[in-house]
């Protein structure tokens, strides 16, 4: 639901990042070091749009691999905070950071709807639509599974400026009592909300098409 880049500056004190979501899209984002900072907690670092302050970031340590990174909490024009982080890996050159959102959170049940229809290439297309949000995606067939647990396909979809921006996972599954093949959904809305939800063929369907149904009941506490 949120990616993006942060590249440091050539003055090694400053940075910039460019954050795209299904909501909207920042090309420029100005990282400047906070002068008011005087207690650990303050951040680091302001973000600014055009000198307008627009959100905050921090510098952290991860707690499992001790690696360093950056948390980043933004404001919209619509008064929502977004939060997210700033990472690196092996692959990532110098001087720059993937922007990623934030792992974990509730699974939200919520009345929705949509459609899946396989494609000449045995990846998907479709829409999911609730109350609130309308979004149209693909599902890519993963190139890293290497464990049962691990999706079968990823979620992708546009930013207003057109930025790929994963939004979930599909896994494939089988009813344990009528043998039913399915597809189990996990993905994030356009807003940054995290639902499930099962995507199943009827008797009457085309070939390769799928309806998607809410996930409901119990399941809703197990989110892969």
């Amino acid at each position: 639901m949120i990616t993006g880049t942060l590249t440091q500056n050539a003055d090694a004190r400053t940075f910039t990042a460019s954050i795209s979501t299904m909501m909207f899209d920042i090309a420029r984002i100005a990282v400047v070091p906070n002068p008011y900072k005087t207690a650990d907690n303050h951040p680091d670092f302001h973000l600014e749009v055009r000198t307008m302050r627009v959100g905050s970031m921090w510098k952290a340590v991860s707690e499992k691999s001790k690696r360093e990174y950056f948390s980043l909490a933004l404001t919209d024009k619509m008064g929502r905070t977004w939060r997210m982080n700033a990472v690196r890996n092996e692959e990532t050159p110098d001087g720059e950071w993937q922007i990623v959102p934030m792992t974990g959170g509730k699974t939200e049940q919520i009345a929705l709807t949509g459609q899946l229809e396989m494609l000449d290439d045995d990846n998907f297309a479709g829409f999911i639509g609730g109350y609130d949000f309308d979004m149209d995606f693909t599902a890519v067939e993963s190139q890293t599974e290497t464990d049962p647990n691990h999706p079968d396909y990823h979620i992708e979809a546009r930013s207003p400026a057109g930025v790929l921006i994963r939004m979930g996972s599909i896994w494939k599954a089988k009813s344990e009592r009528t043998g039913t093949e399915y597809l189990s959904i996990a993905f994030s809305s356009p807003r940054g909300t995290q639902h499930r939800a099962n995507a199943f063929r009827r008797e009457d369907a085309a070939s390769g098409e799928y309806e998607i149904v809410a996930l409901t009941g119990p399941d809703l506490a197990v989110v892969a």
